[in-house]
């Protein structure tokens, strides 16, 4: 019976290398299960991982048969990075994860996502299967998605103890605007906190008596979930006092941040029932202020109303006109046009750049470098008169530029040409001006006059080009303004001029 045991003991000692050699059960065999990529929902063109899990179902550990064990991860059959994988022990239970660098900039839609273990072969065929080392899946990346909310405050301004706001939040797609349902909502209402769940519109909606003098503050939060991102929101109802019967509120909307009553110094002039009745002209204060770009007066009731508002000597913006009834709150939106870039170049009739000029006017005051000025943002000219520009020579001369227009967003650079321009205006030609500009002529016989005394070469000006197809013959007001200031000396012959020419180059005046 020893005699036995020792045989076959000899004979398994024997054999060992033989069975080492040709891959006998016993040895390390991996087995590569499911496959991801963190996170499960990216953002377009964020950084991924692709991971997976490894176990060996094997006995002996992988240490004893490869010192370097590697694993590669490829997105679309294209290879993005290699690693190295440590000693991984029999039996499930000490399955690992693998798992790749951020290796990807997520993109949307369907692709194929690939490791492969024992890459290099270190194991190779006669110890450990190629059958299980290697997995392949087709995912369909869906990025994660942003939210956001939406306010519908009514009213969001009241006169204190004459409404009861209702307030309807809703929790959007960003992308499609599709409401959210059945998502969970953190509320914030002036520090009371509670949770509620948006419903099937993807709407959570209440009403709330607001008795306190003041703001109220409404925050939302949504913490997100697997395919969307959190999102966060707050809005403020305004109450105002009681003894007020009837308020006008002007309200800055500004998506580039250019404006606002704190920084920015506006007149505002408001007019009731017709320009003829001027009744305020003010300016924003902390005291009429609900926040920085909000503003309010009280008014009147049972009126017409409506503002120019004006900054820096421009004309920034005109209001409709509306009825203002007792204990009601008027809401003017003031959408702000875009700041438009204006350069000049001062140069001679050589189109040689003059040096030592100023260029200013009550907005802008810039030197000129080689002929031209720095960039300078202005207001666009579309509610306003044309801009004016002053060029100061080094011989203290001012002389003024063509009236010119600014658009909204624009970038405009301007040539001002300084020329001994001989021009010829006889005196008593002050005299039509002046009575043009009080109106003792009208429009039709001061051009008529003008055009007259400019074709028989009496009145002589600087060469104008002719514009045609104007769309209005109306004359802009301040060419009448400067009419009448040139009349009593307040300006000089050039800038007068300047006006007939503007005429001219718009076509309201025809010239043989």
């Amino acid at each position: 019976m020893i005699k036995n045991i020792f045989i076959v003991y000899l004979s398994l000692i024997l054999l060992f290398p033989f069975m080492h050699a040709n891959a006998l059960p016993g040895n390390a065999e991996l087995v590569l299960e499911d496959i991801q990529i963190e996170p499960p929902y990216p953002k377009k063109g964020e950084l991924v991982k692709i991971t997976g899990d490894v176990y060996n179902a094997g006995l002996v550990d992988t240490d004893s048969l490869a010192s370097i064990i590697t694993a590669a991860f490829f997105v679309d059959e294209k290879l993005f990075h290699i690693n190295e994988i440590g000693n991984i022990k029999p039996g499930i239970k000490n399955k690992i994860k693998i798992s790749s660098d951020l290796i990807w900039n997520a993109e949307p839609g369907s692709h194929k996502i690939k490791i492969i273990l024992d890459y290099h072969d270190t194991l190779n065929d006669k110890y450990d299967s190629p059958t299980d080392n290697i997995k392949e899946k087709t995912l369909f990346i869906e990025l994660l998605k942003s939210a956001k909310f939406l306010f519908d405050i009514s009213p969001q301004y009241f006169i204190q103890g004459t409404r009861t706001p209702k307030v309807t939040i809703s929790l959007l797609d960003s992308d499609s605007n599709e409401t959210l349902s059945n998502k969970k909502i953190i509320l914030n209402f002036n520090d009371s906190i509670s949770t509620l769940t948006t419903n099937k519109e993807g709407i959570i909606s209440f009403s709330s008596s607001i008795n306190s003098l003041g703001t109220s503050t409404i925050g939302a939060y949504f913490g997100g979930d697997l395919q969307y991102s959190s999102a966060n929101a707050s809005s403020t109802i305004y109450s105002l006092p009681k003894e007020i019967t009837s308020i006008m509120i002007m309200q800055i909307l500004d998506m580039k941040n250019q404006y606002d009553f704190e920084e920015n110094i506006f007149d505002i002039v408001i007019f009731q029932d017709s320009y003829d009745n001027l009744i305020k002209k003010i300016q924003p204060t902390s005291a009429n202020l609900l926040d920085s770009k909000t503003f309010w007066v009280s008014l009147p009731p049972e009126h017409d109303y409506f503002a120019e508002i004006y900054m820096n000597g421009r004309l920034f913006f005109v209001t409709d006109k509306e009825l203002l009834k007792e204990n009601t709150v008027v809401k003017k939106e003031l959408k702000i046009p875009e700041t438009a870039k204006i350069k000049f170049r001062i140069i001679d009739e050589e189109n040689q750049p003059f040096i030592g000029v100023l260029v200013q006017n009550w907005i802008y005051s810039s030197p000129t470098t080689n002929g031209f000025t720095d960039w300078m943002d202005v207001l666009p000219t579309t509610f306003g008169d044309p801009y004016v520009a002053d060029v100061i020579l080094s011989d203290q001369r001012i002389i003024k530029s063509a009236p010119f227009l600014v658009f909204s967003g624009e970038h405009k650079i301007i040539d001002i040409v300084i020329a001994e321009t001989h021009y010829m205006i006889p005196s008593w030609i002050k005299n039509n001006a002046g009575w043009w500009a009080d109106g003792s002529i009208d429009d039709s016989s001061f051009l008529h006059g003008i055009q007259y005394l400019i074709n028989e070469g009496i009145l002589i000006i600087p060469p104008t080009a002719q514009g045609s197809n104007s769309n209005s013959d109306e004359i802009p007001e301040w060419i009448k303004n400067n009419a009448g200031w040139w009349a009593d000396g307040s300006i000089d012959d050039s800038s007068f001029l300047h006006g007939i020419q503007y005429l001219i180059e718009q076509g309201i005046m025809k010239i043989l």
